[in-house]
């Protein structure tokens, strides 16, 4: 066994020591060609000093290699040392057989730096050079998806995938999941889909599966879609951004039932999820199980107790079912602050007053008014309860009140019109 295949076992057996040992055989005497080896499997590895240690050694040796400031170059990126990648790039001539793939380090470098025209520039140039290779078309596509220059991205993937290319560095990229990715952001779902189904045959991965769910969903291709998502259920439940996107699939598809049973199941997997919890909630209300829906509400303010949605929704249960002091008991220790929806306001007003807390209904009245005024049913209240309480603004409550409704011969009689 040669020392830098005994450098990488002693480093899979963690035995660092060893693998020091071994590292300094490798740059005392071995060959260029192990001394390259070990560096590519050392940078893939993470041991970026060890890997720039190599590539300067043989450097040094062969002063002309292109493909050698290329390395560095890349070594210098994952070490953030940006301004030094850049020289090591410039140091490689146009006639140099590694131009090319400068070309793709520069770009990479330079939309790293956020300079994203002269990110293009460089691979437009790769391309003007070599027209036909699928590498430099497949990086434009990156790019172009990245800048959310869809209709590119496409063309650039096309081009990939014409020359018979569907997946790149050793199969873990699908050129089909890119262009569906491409395809579906630009709202092309329907036509994403298929690439989705050609990437699963090639590979059945996790997140492809749930790239066809959710394009699928958004096509409004429900079945396709539950079929998906309880697919990747059935290969890891643990998968919890599924559920939300599964129920409401079944949702769609008119099966209200099934789409709480898959809630109540992601609940399972991800019991501190407040969405979730919120959104069966919303099923159970749609399927008049009010009492389910008052414990799922209540447990996504148990997680969040200034959750503005779900305060919504419960309150108007406790409404419905005149439970004005499990209401209020909602708000104890919510700030004014933390509270963004003024209905909320109006609730609290409506409970206070029912409950005899007089003074408190007519301070959250007076807060939910700026946002009503125009509201008639919140002025005819309002108005009311001014009156029960005698206070004089009650009249000019009443009478905004009769602009909207002025054929309300109730109010009208109380004014004595």
């Amino acid at each position: 066994m040669k020392n830098a295949e005994k450098m990488l076992s002693a480093l899979e057996h963690e035995n660092m020591d060893e693998a020091k040992k071994y590292f300094d055989a490798v740059i005392a005497g071995d060959s260029p060609e192990e001394q390259f080896f070990l560096a590519e499997q050392l940078f893939s590895l993470g041991f970026l000093d060890e890997t720039e240690d190599l590539y300067e050694l043989l450097l040094a040796a062969f002063p002309n290699e292109g493909e050698l400031y290329v390395r560095l170059a890349e070594v210098s990126i994952e070490k953030d040392q940006l301004d030094e990648a850049a020289e090591r790039l410039e140091q490689i001539s146009p006639e140099d057989d590694a131009y090319l793939e400068s070309l793709l380090v520069a770009a990479d470098l330079y939309q790293m730096q956020g300079l994203f025209e002269v990110t293009e520039q460089k691979l437009q140039q790769a391309k003007s050079l070599a027209p036909n290779e699928p590498i430099i078309d497949f990086a434009l596509g990156e790019y172009y998806l990245s800048q959310a220059r869809f209709a590119s991205a496409v063309q650039s993937y096309q081009s990939v995938l014409d020359a018979g290319i569907t997946a790149l560095q050793d199969e873990t990229i699908s050129v089909y999941v890119r262009m569906a990715e491409a395809l579906s952001a630009s709202g092309a779902f329907e036509e994403a889909i298929p690439y989705y189904e050609k990437a699963l045959e090639e590979n059945e991965s996790l997140d492809t599966l749930f790239g066809l769910g959710l394009t699928a969903f958004q096509a409004k291709e429900y079945a396709t879609a539950i079929h998906s998502f309880e697919h990747l259920k059935e290969h890891d439940p643990s998968y919890t951004t599924l559920y939300p996107y599964l129920a409401k699939s079944y949702e769609e598809n008119g099966q209200k039932e099934q789409a709480l049973e898959i809630l109540e199941e992601g609940l399972k997997h991800d019991e501190f999820n407040k969405e979730l919890f919120f959104e069966a909630g919303q099923l159970a209300l749609s399927l008049n199980r009010l009492e389910e829906a008052e414990h799922f509400f209540r447990q996504a303010l148990v997680l969040d107790p200034e959750y503005i949605a779900a305060m919504l929704e419960l309150n108007k249960l406790l409404l419905d079912k005149a439970d004005y002091e499990g209401l209020t008991e909602i708000f104890e220790g919510v700030s004014d602050e933390l509270i963004t929806e003024p209905q909320i306001f109006w609730d609290l007003s409506v409970a206070y007053q029912e409950t005899e807390q007089y003074n408190k209904a007519k301070e959250n009245f007076e807060k939910a008014y700026p946002h009503f005024k125009n509201n008639p049913t919140f002025l005819r209240e309002y108005g009311l309860f001014l009156r029960e309480e005698g206070d004089p603004k009650a009249t000019t409550i009443l009478n905004d009140y009769l602009t909207f409704e002025p054929e309300d011969e109730e109010i009208r009689s109380l004014l004595d019109f």
